[in-house]
């Protein structure tokens, strides 16, 4: 049976943000513009085991801030959801693969994971990540968040 990566990126994505942030995913309208939007923050963070890759997440900074106002229980414009938001998309990222990592290799395997970093990101890297094959854009609220998970060394999955 083969697995469709994307499929399982984003499932797994819209069940930890909802349970781990309060943030309720959709998929883009059809007609829906895929502009860069003007300020991006990304995040990434690799592994190896059985299986070799890395998984980016790229996003606006309302959607960070509001993963650390929800995880923390204070505003998104409290000064606190504003220190915290690098540190809670990194989280939502590392909460991200693990249970990626589990759904596609089962609960044996032992991974190697990065640290998650963070970096602004340009409209170019955001388009560049669209291009990829492994590429997901979700929407919170009006905010996008584009996903890209890349594997290498899987047996009997395909990338569509």
């Amino acid at each position: 049976m083969k697995t469709n990566l994307n499929d399982v990126l984003h499932r797994v994505f819209c069940e930890v943000a909802e349970r781990m942030a309060f943030l309720f995913c959709e998929s883009p309208e059809a007609d829906a513009s895929c502009e860069p939007p003007p300020e991006i923050i990304g995040a990434l963070m690799t592994f190896a085991g059985p299986l070799r890759g890395e998984l980016r997440i790229a996003t606006v900074p309302e959607v960070c801030r509001e993963v650390a106002s929800n995880v923390l229980g204070v505003e998104p414009d409290d000064e606190a959801a504003e220190r915290a938001s690098a540190d809670a998309l990194k989280e939502l990222l590392n909460v991200t693969c693990g249970r990626i990592l589990t759904e596609l290799a089962g609960e044996e395997p032992v991974f190697d994971l990065s640290v998650p970093e963070v970096s602004e990101m340009s409209e170019d890297e955001w388009t560049r990540l669209g291009e990829s094959a492994s590429s997901i854009l979700l929407m919170v609220d009006e905010y996008p968040i584009r996903l890209t998970l890349s594997v290498d060394e899987m047996e009997g999955a395909q990338r569509d």
